[in-house]
């Protein structure tokens, strides 16, 4: 029993004791113990305050990292931006450098020297713009000028002369010194740089190649030079490496702890803020997943998964966790001059903004460390002084905790009842409880006594079973039924019992029956006595299942059954004998009519009248049609109804084997659905289309030849039960067959088709379009 009060700050521990039953068993008996009632009280209103407490402070705690997070998408933006903004101003310079070079030789063009001087040129040109590799200008003719920074900052001039690259120390006026170096079979226009401007005649930017001297990976920004318009004579082109780049990424100002990633779709990498290296051992350029940096191989990685067709272009934010710290990652798409499509990602850790929020956190966890200590000692002092009357009313409660104590008078102190607090409503409740707990006692000892009084005394067996097939009930009609004692057939397995079978197709029926096969709730099985008598029982089964849903045992209800099984078996007995007489009076008749089909034969082979032969071959063809039921049936299970649409083929088969010509047959086709017809309609409706079919050969393809000729049947039978038999020839029509001779009035043939149509209680219509179709309509 289960004690509570109304307010939320009481709650009780239930303790249980070892009692002795008055009939000698050691019971458990409730005991509201004092210091686990105070304990309790303690911890629930503890709990209660922490709860709400720390309620308040993840919802602070949620809005202030929401704040924090949107602070940092701010700087990270501004971050994104700056990088972006710088990275455009540096690209920019190729191509104004280009624009530079071309004006110059414009303006030098008449000058013998020119190249020498673009050299020069080029040379103060890289003097002023620090950023920038390589300076040149590459002709159709194959004709090469540029000057070139080194790694130690020196700047070098060359010229191609014969096809090779002649490579100079040059002084700080832009003189040649001394020969360095020599590029053998240098041709500019296979460079890559020539090919991306020349192949749409617009300034474009390179991929990513390698310098012929130097192996340094870089991209060039190039401009075609036409000096007459659509007159193409070279390209001018300005280099950056891919180290210059990142060494410009690197000196951005940031945090420490931040990164910049650039790279192509392509997934290939173009400059890091890192000092990495951007090419293999084999100088090809390294995917960015492939970085030696783990931040910027997972990010990419990230970056490329998430990416899609139709958000190229778009802005990313995600976080992403590496080695246990996590970073933000912004993404761009960078659209540089002339055609550049590059990402930018921009990589800072979260530790760099989120550590004042973990420092605040902290001091709250201390705060409430310190909140609950307090809560605890006042609540425990609380708990303390309203646990005693508690315990009172509990001891008088614990009296009704087993249903044999319910018969005994016990009454709670009318100081308690009268209490105005939510002890004395507690103390009500548990006085109106007794009552009607004491009424409910009551009422379930009479109906148990009258289910008792019921299972007792009905005429039916009533059993019980295990999942194990172990017996475990069965009532005294059940006991005598079955010849057993209660001793010998409660506890014994129903498969040595009641069943005596080791048959598996039984067992298998009872394991069905627990795996709620419903199949098998309900039937009818073989049953044998103590002295071996086999009975027949119809069960009824139910389960009767735990709390958890699973089977605790099946309840079996079952009757009598035997004597009905012998009726049964008696009746079906008869009944076979009655279907196989039935099936040897249609073989009689059958060989009877057959018998009659050959006497008229051998008349026929007598008679030289036509018409006599042609009016007893239609008499025939009658005789076998009926003739045809009786054998079919005799020839099936059924001996009622026969498949119409086998016995139409059938008598089809005989007509056209009797009317057709050697040689030169008509060809009749048979088709639609399967149709069952009682004896009677059988008979009558084949009778009727054996007219209908006879006719057609006799008359429909006069003067034809019979190869072209054709008889079509088709059985249809609609959802209204009606059926319908059409059989249609493609001859020379009704209306022309009669004017050819026939004689004047309908003929035996027409009047039995009318008289049989009418004893189906059918329709037949006639149409006449290329040939003639007869259709027969009737109820099943």
């Amino acid at each position: 029993m289960y004690i509570f009060a109304p307010p939320v700050y009481f709650i009780y521990t239930i303790q249980y004791q070892d009692i002795l039953h008055p009939h000698g068993d050691i019971i458990k008996e409730f005991v509201i113990n004092s210091r686990h009632l105070r304990t309790s009280i303690t911890l629930f209103t503890s709990l209660l305050i922490v709860l709400i407490f720390i309620s308040f402070g993840l919802i602070t705690s949620n809005l202030n990292k929401a704040l924090i997070n949107k602070n940092i998408s701010t700087i990270h933006k501004e971050i994104t931006n700056k990088v972006l903004l710088k990275l455009d101003s540096y690209l920019d310079i190729p191509h104004t450098i280009n624009n530079l070079n071309d004006a110059f030789i414009r303006i030098s063009e008449n000058q013998s020297d020119n190249f020498d001087l673009l050299r020069k040129f080029f040379y103060r040109q890289m003097s002023i713009f620090k950023t920038v590799n390589i300076i040149a200008f590459g002709t159709e003719e194959g004709t090469y000028v540029e000057a070139q920074r080194m790694d130690d900052g020196r700047i070098r001039t060359g010229i191609v002369n014969r096809g090779n690259l002649e490579l100079y120390a040059t002084d700080l006026r832009g003189q040649k010194l001394k020969l360095e170096k020599t590029v053998i079979n240098y041709d500019p226009r296979l460079r890559p740089w020539y090919k991306a401007s020349i192949k749409n005649k617009l300034p474009a930017w390179s991929d990513i190649y390698l310098f012929s001297s130097n192996n340094q990976p870089a991209i060039s920004g190039s401009q075609p030079y036409f000096p007459v318009e659509n007159e193409f004579s070279g390209v001018f082109t300005t280099s950056v490496t891919l180290e210059g780049i990142s060494k410009f990424l690197a000196q951005l100002s940031m945090s420490n702890n931040s990164s910049v990633l650039v790279m192509e779709p392509s997934g290939i990498t173009i400059a890091t803020s890192k000092k990495i290296p951007l090419l293999d051992s084999l100088n090809h350029s390294i995917p960015a997943v492939n970085l030696k940096n783990p931040i910027f191989s997972a990010v990419s990685k990230r970056f490329l998964e998430k990416i899609a067709d139709d958000k190229k272009g778009m802005v990313f934010e995600f976080p992403l966790k590496v080695n246990n710290i996590k970073y933000l990652v912004r993404s761009t798409s960078y659209y540089g001059p002339h055609g550049l499509n590059w990402y930018v990602l921009v990589i800072i850790p979260e530790s760099d903004y989120m550590s004042d929020y973990q420092r605040a956190s902290m001091l709250s966890i201390i705060f409430l460390i310190l909140f609950l200590v307090i809560i605890v000692f006042t609540s425990y002092l609380i708990a303390g002084a309203t646990a005693k009357p508690i315990i009172k009313l509990s001891r008088l409660v614990s009296q009704i905790s087993w249903i044999e104590n319910a018969d005994k008078e016990w009454s709670i102190p009318p100081k308690i009842l009268e209490r105005k607090d939510e002890i004395g409503f507690l103390a009500k409740a548990f006085s109106e409880m007794e009552k009607r707990l004491n009424l409910t006692i009551d009422n379930l000892s009479v109906s148990q006594k009258e289910y008792k009084t019921l299972i007792e005394n009905i005429n039916s067996i009533i059993m019980r079973i295990t999942p194990n097939g172990t017996i475990t009930y069965c009532n005294p009609f059940g006991l005598k039924f079955y010849g057993y004692t209660k001793e010998e057939l409660i506890g014994s397995a129903v498969q040595d019992t009641v069943l005596k079978t080791n048959d598996p197709n039984d067992i298998d029926i009872l394991e069905r029956i627990f795996t709620k096969d419903e199949k098998y709730w309900n039937g009818i099985n073989r049953n044998i006595t103590a002295d071996g008598k086999e009975v027949w029982i119809l069960w009824a089964n139910t389960m009767l299942l735990n709390q958890d849903g699973t089977i605790n045992e099946l309840l079996f209800t079952g009757q009598d059954f035997t004597s009905r099984k012998a009726a049964e078996t008696k009746l079906n007995a008869s009944l076979e004998e009655k279907n196989i007489l039935l099936k040897e009076i249609h073989h009689r008749v059958k060989n009877n009519m057959q018998i009659i089909t050959s006497l008229i034969n051998l008349q026929l082979a007598d008679l030289s009248d036509g018409m006599i032969q042609e009016t007893l071959e239609s008499l025939q063809s009658r005789i076998q049609s009926m003739a045809l039921v009786h054998e079919m049936l005799y020839s099936t299970d059924s001996v009622s109804e026969i498949d119409f649409y086998d016995y139409l083929y059938q008598i089809v088969t005989t007509i056209s084997a009797t009317h057709n010509k050697i040689g030169n047959p008509i060809q009749v086709a048979v088709t639609g659905d399967i149709v069952y017809l009682d004896i009677d309609r059988a008979t009558t409706c084949g009778l009727l289309v054996n007219e209908l079919i006879i006719n057609t050969f006799k008359h429909a393809f006069t003067g034809l030849k019979q190869t072209e000729c054709k008889i079509d049947i088709l059985i249809k039978k609609r959802e209204t039960g009606e059926i319908i038999i059409k059989v249609k020839d493609n001859g020379i029509g009704i209306s022309t067959s009669k004017n050819k001779g026939s004689k004047p009035g309908p003929g035996m043939g027409t009047l039995l088709i009318e008289a049989l149509t009418d004893q189906l209680g059918g329709e037949i219509e006639i149409i006449e379009n290329k040939g003639t179709s007869f259709i027969l309509t009737f109820q099943s």
